[in-house]
C-alpha cells in the first residue's frame, strides 16, 4: 500500500485561489485495473484527512463544479434515479430515529462520470460528540463500472449543499441584500454561512438562531474566525428573520418555524429540509425556484410538496429549476421587490460532480491510499 501524502490544507475561505481542475470529468485518472497485472483491481480510498488536502473545502470550486452539474442536468446530459430512503417508518417524523439516503447519477453523454452517494443521519448522535450525518461516496469507471475511489462523503456533501445555497442566492437574493437570516446551527450551517458568503461577501449581518444558543455562538465564532464572516448568534427566530433579505432554514424540523410574517417584502427563503415554512410563506411568492421539482415532489416532506399533494401548489406554479437560470433560459429576480422561495432537496449529481473532482485533486498530488479489490478475479 502507498503512504497517503498530506498536501497544505485549505480553509476555503472566501476570496482564496482556486486551483484550477484539468477537467471536471477528465478521464485520465479513471483507471482501476493494474497495468502490470491486468486482471487485478485496486481503488482508492480517501478518508476525510484527504478529502481536505484535496481541497473540499474550496467553496468557489465547489460553485463552479456544481454549477456545471446543474446545467448538464438542465440540458438532459444526466441520468439520476430517485432518491432512495431507509428510515423505521413511512413518516418524515421517524427521520429522528435515524435514516439513510441513496443517491446516484451517471453525467455525460457518453457518461463521462458515475458514483453513488450513501449517508446517514441520525439526529442522537450529537449528544454522543458525533457528526448528526455520516456519508460514504463510491466513484466508478464509465468504462468498465470498476470502483475507482472510496471517499469520506460527509464534506463533500455539506459542500455541495452550501454550494447550492451560494449558487441560488447569486440569481435569486435581492440586489441590496444586507442581512440573511438561518435558522439551524448543525455542520451544514458551517457550508450554508461559507456558501452564502462566498456569492454575497459585500454581506453585513448573518443573523443565527438554534435552539440552543451555544451551538449556534459556536457555529458563528467558528466562521467568523475561518472566513471572516459576519455571523452573530441570536436567540429567538423573530431576532433572526426581522428585516433578513435572504432567510434560510436548515433544520430537522417537521413543523412551521417561519411563518408568513416573518418574511418582509421582496425577500428570499431558502428552504433545505421538511416542513419548516408555513403554507403563506409559498403563497406570498412571485416565483418558487427548485434544484428538481421531480425530486422534491418524489420525497413529499418539504412544504412545496405538501402543498401540492393537497391541491395547494401545482406543477405550472413552479417557475424553474435553478439550472435553467444558470444557463440563461429564464430570468433569475427581476425586481427588489419579488418574493422568491428556492428549495433544494439535494441531487446525486452534485455529490458525484464534486466528489469527481475532489478524486482527481487526491490523484494530482498522490493522496489516499490505494487498496486492492481482488489480486485475480474468482470467476470471469
Amino acid at each position: 500500500m502507498e503512504t497517503p501524502r498530506r498536501g497544505k490544507k485549505r480553509d476555503g475561505r472566501v476570496g482564496a485561489e482556486t486551483k484550477t481542475v484539468r477537467s471536471l470529468f477528465s478521464k485520465a485518472n479513471a483507471q482501476s485495473v493494474n497495468a502490470t497485472s491486468p486482471r487485478s483491481v485496486e481503488f482508492l480510498y480517501l478518508d476525510q484527512a484527504a478529502v481536505l488536502d484535496a481541497d473540499v473545502l474550496d467553496m468557489p470550486r465547489a460553485m463552479d463544479v456544481v454549477g456545471r452539474a446543474q446545467a448538464s442536468f438542465a440540458k438532459g446530459e444526466v441520468r439520476q434515479p430517485h432518491k432512495v430512503v431507509l428510515r423505521s417508518g413511512d413518516t418524515a417524523e421517524s427521520e429522528e430515529l435515524g435514516r439513510f439516503n441513496g443517491l446516484s447519477a451517471s453525467i455525460g453523454t457518453p457518461v463521462q462520470c458515475m458514483g453513488f452517494k450513501w449517508i446517514g443521519s441520525f439526529p442522537a448522535n450529537r449528544k454522543l460528540g458525533l457528526p448528526r450525518a455520516s456519508a460514504l461516496i463510491i466513484l466508478n469507471s464509465p468504462q468498465t463500472g470498476l470502483p475507482l475511489a472510496l471517499l469520506d462523503g460527509t464534506l463533500i456533501n455539506a459542500m455541495r449543499t452550501g454550494a447550492m445555497t451560494g449558487l441560488g442566492v447569486r440569481y435569486l437574493a435581492p440586489s441590496q441584500t444586507r442581512k440573511v437570516g438561518i435558522l439551524g446551527a448543525g455542520v451544514q450551517s458551517r457550508t450554508q454561512i461559507l456558501g452564502l458568503y462566498t456569492a454575497l461577501p459585500k454581506i453585513e449581518e448573518i443573523a443565527l438562531y438554534a435552539r440552543s444558543i451555544s451551538a449556534s455562538e459556536a457555529v458563528a465564532e467558528d466562521c467568523r474566525r475561518r472566513w471572516g464572516a459576519p455571523v452573530r448568534a441570536v436567540r429567538t427566530i423573530d431576532n433572526a428573520l426581522l428585516d433578513a433579505d435572504v432567510a434560510l432554514t436548515i433544520t430537522t424540523a417537521h413543523e412551521p418555524i417561519v411563518l408568513a410574517r416573518h418574511i418582509k417584502r421582496g425577500a428570499l427563503t431558502v428552504q433545505l429540509a421538511g416542513h419548516e415554512c408555513e403554507f403563506g410563506v409559498i403563497q406570498s411568492c412571485r416565483k418558487i425556484v427548485t434544484d428538481d421539482w421531480d425530486a422534491v415532489k418524489h420525497r413529499a416532506i418539504m412544504t412545496p410538496a405538501i402543498m401540492h399533494q393537497q391541491g395547494l401548489l401545482h406543477d405550472e406554479d413552479i417557475y424553474a429549476n435553478l439550472g435553467e437560470l444558470i444557463l440563461g433560459r429564464k430570468a433569475g429576480r427581476e425586481s427588489d421587490k419579488e418574493r422568491i422561495h428556492y428549495c433544494h432537496m439535494g441531487m446525486g449529481i452534485n455529490d458525484v460532480a464534486l466528489a469527481w473532482s475532489v478524486y482527481e485533486m487526491a490523484c494530482e498530488r498522490n493522496l489516499g491510499i490505494r487498496l486492492p479489490l481482488w489480486r485475480e478475479p474468482l470467476w470471469v
